[in-house]
């Protein structure tokens, strides 16, 4: 009986048209606040404002922490990458220790975390999700706080003192910043924009004819035991495919009150779990094996993904029992 009433509506040009000129709005509408965010984010970023804020470090010296992991930390707020290549660095030169590395690793969640959360998640994740995406992003910040903690705590413990200076760091001028800030506005915007306006179309047209409907039949065995919306396994399986479609989709949900807030958070959630062993796999695994040798990098990538994976379960049962 759903398949015959889908079949009538899949053709039905007034459906497309509508679904069609509603996520053509809702793309103009989410992109300029997203790529205008992200423009503003970058630029502030590119002032300078780093070598200030490696200053402010100076005085957690005093938690008597390997210096070079304290810097390591301090660079992670603005690039990851480079702030792994240090501790790599550092192991090479016997400046720390195996330990000192995973310490420092799990310490740099919460910066990196922030990092990815002020370059994707305010510009992107917060107009699309509004109040319900900085749940979400308290969530995600939560989750590497306590990982951060756990490191600290750890490198507190197995730290050694070394000599160690923070370098000096170059302040690109206005036209440069502005230049460099376009650009990576532009790169982004050449993959979200389409991403957005696909998956907002798919939303609406495929619940106005019903799909959502159908599929629900399907994941319904398995949402009811967990007494669930079936869409939200629907968001979760969607992570899987593209972290970007999941928020998108889980936008047109709240939209159309197909799911609540409680809802979305606990299907991104899961998704970020489901996804965790293919998002070490694919981003952290390769960067620390060529960093720390395939052993040891892979070491630190488990460590990493294990603590994650108990955080993010705690974290879905603690809202799943919320009332």
């Amino acid at each position: 009986m759903i398949d015959n009433s889908i079949a009538s509506k899949i053709f039905d040009i007034s459906i497309i048209l509508n679904s069609l000129n509603i996520s053509l709005i809702y793309t103009i509408k989410i992109g300029i606040i997203v790529l205008s965010s992200m423009f503003i984010l970058n630029y502030i970023i590119n002032t300078g404002i780093m070598k200030k804020f490696l200053e402010l470090m100076k005085p957690l010296k005093n938690l008597k922490i390997n210096p070079l992991s304290l810097y390591s930390i301090s660079i992670c707020f603005f690039s990851p990458t480079v702030g792994y290549s240090i501790l790599a660095e550092g192991l090479k030169d016997e400046k720390l220790t195996k330990k000192e590395i995973i310490g420092s690793s799990l310490a740099n969640s919460f910066p990196s975390v922030l990092s990815h959360t002020i370059t994707f998640f305010v510009p992107v994740v917060i107009p699309i999700l509004g109040l319900t995406g900085v749940f979400y992003i308290l969530i995600r910040l939560g989750v590497a706080f306590i990982k951060s903690i756990i490191g600290l705590v750890y490198l507190r413990l197995v730290s050694q003192n070394v000599d160690f200076d923070i370098p000096k760091t170059d302040k690109l001028n206005k036209k440069e910043n502005i230049n460099k800030s376009f650009n990576s506005t532009l790169k982004f915007s050449k993959k979200l924009i389409p991403i957005m306006f696909i998956t907002m179309f798919l939303v609406m047209y495929l619940s106005k004819i019903g799909f959502f409907d159908l599929i629900t039949i399907f994941i319904s065995p398995l949402t009811d035991q967990l007494e669930l919306n079936p869409n939200v396994g629907l968001v979760a399986l969607t992570e899987t495919v593209n972290v970007q479609s999941a928020i998108i989709m889980a936008g047109g949900f709240l939209k159309e009150s197909i799911l609540t807030t409680k809802e979305v958070l606990i299907g991104l959630v899961i998704g970020n779990v489901i996804t965790l062993s293919s998002k070490y796999a694919k981003h952290s695994l390769p960067l620390h094996v060529s960093l720390f040798g395939a052993k040891f990098g892979t070491k630190i990538v488990m460590i990493n993904a294990m603590i994650t994976l108990l955080i993010d379960i705690l974290i879905i049962i603690g809202i799943m029992i919320y009332p």
